[in-house]
């Protein structure tokens, strides 16, 4: 019996699918391209169907992968071949990243700036609004708490240091590491952030709490004020622009 048009076609897309779970189980995402990842992802939630052309809407409406995955259920909703169900199952993707970093953080060691830049990394580029991240830390560098400071429009010169004393205080924290991020793509402090760090500084100081570094996250790129040497520069005064 000659097979139809719509059951070679999802032959061909389960034989597709087969290849890519082959190549996940083998070398996980390593070798997959933007548009692989987002069709191996909606193969488990849209059944049956050839996710080639809704994973190449996605890119090229949103820009990338991170964008995908930063967007609102309802934009995705936009894109060809995306429904509620599988919009709703990218926007999870994303926050079950932020939650793994945020709720299995006492699990981790921060001791150093590249420590602090690899734990933060995936939490800090998760977010689509600007965020003021309080990290906490003990004698030994684990995480006590993570502690984000945010608003719609979020100004250096406007965040609470009271705030941050309350909340550095109440975790009885050795250690702090602050980080915030940049919706464009230029992690370079402002003026407004080198006059809040020094703030914090002397403050931490005074607490008796060591000040490992702030991080600047903009894109796929970092700033550490520790690593470039701004940290020790601020402890004499702040650099006139």
């Amino acid at each position: 019996m000659q097979e139809t048009k719509a059951e070679l076609n999802s032959q061909i897309h389960a034989g597709r699918r087969k290849k890519l779970r082959a190549r996940f189980l083998s070398d996980g995402l390593d070798n997959f391209n933007e548009c692989e990842v987002l069709e191996f992802a909606l193969g488990f939630c849209i059944p049956r169907q050839d996710t080639n052309p809704a994973a190449h809407s996605l890119i090229n409406q949103f820009g990338s992968l991170q964008d995908v995955l930063n967007a609102e259920p309802n934009d995705l909703t936009k894109a060809y071949g995306i429904g509620e169900r599988a919009a709703v199952f990218l926007h999870f993707l994303k926050e079950i990243t932020t939650y793994q970093a945020k709720h299995h953080a006492n699990k981790v060691k921060i001791k150093t700036p590249e420590d602090a830049i690899q734990h933060l990394a995936p939490l800090m580029r998760s977010y689509t609004v600007e965020q003021f991240v309080v990290v906490c830390l003990d004698n030994a560098g684990r995480v006590l708490k993570i502690h984000n400071i945010t608003n719609q429009e979020l100004d250096m010169v406007h965040v609470n240091v009271r705030e941050i004393i309350a909340i550095v205080t109440a975790h009885k924290t050795s250690q702090v590491v602050l980080a915030h991020n940049h919706l464009n793509d230029n992690p370079e402090p402002s003026m407004d952030d080198m006059q809040l760090t020094r703030r914090l500084l002397l403050t931490f100081q005074n607490l008796g709490v060591k000040f490992l570094d702030h991080l600047i996250f903009a894109g796929d790129k970092e700033y550490s004020f520790h690593c470039s040497g701004l940290l020790d520069v601020l402890k004499t005064g702040v650099p006139h622009a």
